[in-house]
């Protein structure tokens, strides 16, 4: 093989190799966006996280109330990706409140805020639930935030035993029911892997679906509530009975 025909194949490889680096980082950012889209409303977001739609509109756009006789402003603990009122929030703001909830009390709540913004600051990520490094270096760096003296004095705040270095560091564990792609968080199996039901990103437009038939949530519970038997929904929907069992347990 000539000098001149290995430089040209060796400009080809390398084109190439470009490609797929250029077409990977474009594949990380539409998964990225899709994250990041708002497509919740809070008492959506509430039902999948578990939480009182009173709870999850305080954790993500803060709330008004009044102490000894003086209005108070209970600060957002999230940054919410949508406008109150309408589609508030994303699939990373569920991942966000799904952390949230796994922790009592206020301390705890404050304690946890401190502490991922600490990961991202060690991961270079601005929001690191999004990232498969939080569900692999997660635990050791909340670890490390404790060491710190701002991990310390949360902890001590934490009265009752609210928050233990144990919990803040268990708390994290969760995260092993995302799916990821292109190192960004794609799908969340909500109730755990041993329920089958899915919020995926890029099905369904991020509703909670069945994880093996891809059917809505929605269309499972609308049909419980108007009498159908659950022999009639899997028949109507093509959901299987472990399926639909799980979506009227969940809705």
């Amino acid at each position: 093989m000539s000098e001149a025909w290995t430089v040209v194949e060796r400009s080809g490889a390398v084109g190439c190799m470009c490609r797929r680096v250029d077409y990977a980082k474009r594949m990380d950012a539409r998964i990225e966006q899709r994250a990041l889209t708002p497509r919740y409303t809070i008492s959506e977001a509430a039902t999948i996280v578990g939480r009182r739609p009173e709870t999850v509109s305080r954790w993500s756009f803060g709330h008004e109330r009044l102490y000894r006789g003086q209005p108070r402003r209970d600060e957002p603990l999230i940054r919410a990706d949508g406008a109150k009122g309408g589609l508030a929030l994303s699939f990373l703001n569920l991942l966000e409140l799904k952390t949230l909830s796994m922790y009592r009390g206020d301390a705890a709540l404050q304690a946890i805020r401190r502490a991922l913004e600490y990961v991202g600051k060690e991961l270079g990520e601005q929001r690191p639930l999004m990232t498969r490094q939080f569900h692999v270096y997660g635990g050791d760096l909340l670890t490390k935030f404790i060491e710190t003296d701002n991990g310390a004095m949360l902890l001590n705040a934490s009265r009752g035993g609210q928050l233990t270095a144990e919990k803040l560091v268990e708390g994290a564990l969760w995260t092993r029911d995302i799916d990821y792609e292109d190192e960004r968080a794609r799908r969340w199996w909500f109730k755990t892997r041993a329920v089958p039901l899915v919020v995926d990103t890029r099905v369904a437009g991020g509703h909670a679906i069945t994880a093996g038939t891809g059917v809505r949530l929605d269309a499972i519970a609308t049909r419980h509530r108007e009498g159908y038997s659950n022999d009639e929904i899997e028949r109507d929907t093509g959901a299987t009975e472990a399926e639909v069992v799980a979506a009227i347990m969940a809705a």
